[in-house]
């Protein structure tokens, strides 16, 4: 196995260029290697962070480091955070960019990613990961893009936090200073990046969001469900960065309180006309509460047809409706594993002799 060499002790080469290309048991890397070889400024080394698998990512790898040595694999099982720290303890450049292996970079992305460190006051940047098209093939995958579209332009470009680490660079010094990333947010790992990102604003770095310094993601197993699932997923590892850092960049009273009022409208009404005594005041409540969300999702659809021709995608924002609810029953996993205070950490799981839980 091709293993890149522990970070030296010496000074680290300016202007150096680390990328860090997190994988698990996905073939797609070798799409991501090949744009990383065409780039305009190629790194200085590429990282195939392996978190475990058939051992074809390493076969893969090693055919692309036989025409350049700077690609290396590294075996590093564990969650995302796990593998991102082993990655990090032996990149060897002054920056470290990250791409995931669904991901495709135009020759252009390295460049522009690492413009704005022309600051010295910038700490890390990211890009947009706009789908590829020819991999939206559902509508939950064309609602997700549109989402995603408007949510850099209006969300992380004002929020940086909010940039997700698959498509980022980072000064090697912000870690060094602030620490890894955490890898206790979420038993299956979740929000580490944006849990960083904050622990690097909070010590003095700017973070930039860089619109040119898109790369393409790759959505062909993106439908509705696993969209949900990803979104509650993502919303249990939020809670906990909510609780023990204060930041947030979505949820607010008056973003969520119709689509928690309006079901338990529907709810109540069930349980209320269950008795015959209160049972024309339960149908009440269903009626209300279920025009209530038809209600919402026509406005939900109007508002996202406005906005389709900038947003391809958003025309299913009804889809809005179900992801808010992953979004709160992620946020209630949160609560119920961590605690109000995000830090009552869930006991691990029991292993078998041979490692499987």
């Amino acid at each position: 196995m091709n293993v890149p060499a522990a970070r030296p002790s010496g000074p680290t080469p300016p202007g150096s260029v680390s990328v860090i290309v997190t994988v698990l048991n996905d073939l797609r890397v070798a799409r991501t290697l090949e744009s990383l070889l065409g780039q305009q400024r190629i790194p200085d080394e590429v990282i195939v962070d392996d978190g475990g698998g058939s051992g074809e990512v390493q076969r893969i790898t090693e055919g692309f480091t036989g025409r350049d040595p700077r690609v290396h694999h590294l075996s590093a099982p564990g969650n995302i955070p796990e593998s991102r720290n082993a990655a990090l303890a032996i990149a060897h450049g002054e920056f470290v960019a990250f791409l995931d292996a669904d991901e495709v970079a135009p020759p252009e992305w390295l460049t522009e990613l690492l413009r704005p460190f022309a600051d010295p006051a910038v700490g890390f940047t990211g890009g947009p990961t706009p789908a590829l098209p020819e991999s939206l093939r559902t509508v939950g995958a064309r609602y997700y893009d549109g989402y995603l579209r408007r949510f850099y332009d209006v969300v992380a470009r004002a929020h940086p936090h909010a940039l997700p680490m698959g498509n980022s660079a980072w000064r090697a010094a912000v870690f060094r200073q602030v620490g890894q990333l955490d890898t206790t947010l979420y038993r299956r790992a979740a929000s580490e990046d944006q849990e960083v990102a904050v622990r690097a604003l909070q010590a003095g770095w700017k973070g930039v969001y860089v619109a040119t310094a898109g790369v393409g993601h790759d959505f062909s197993d993106i439908s509705a469900w696993r969209l949900m699932r990803k979104q509650r997923i993502y919303a249990e590892g939020g809670f906990v960065v909510w609780r023990r850092r204060g930041a947030t960049y979505e949820a607010s009273a008056g973003r969520v309180l119709p689509y928690i009022a309006l079901p338990g409208l529907v709810v109540a009404g069930v349980l209320l006309a269950l008795p015959a005594l209160t049972r024309s005041w339960g149908e009440a409540l269903i009626a209300i509460g279920g025009f209530g969300l038809a209600a919402l999702a026509l406005g939900l659809t109007v508002w996202g047809w406005r906005l389709d021709r900038t947003y391809p995608g958003l025309r299913y924002s009804a889809l809005e409706i179900p992801r808010r609810w992953a979004t709160l029953l992620g946020a209630f996993f949160g609560l119920l594993h961590y605690g109000w205070s995000g830090r009552r950490m869930p006991p691990p799981k029991l292993r078998s002799p041979s490692g499987k839980p």
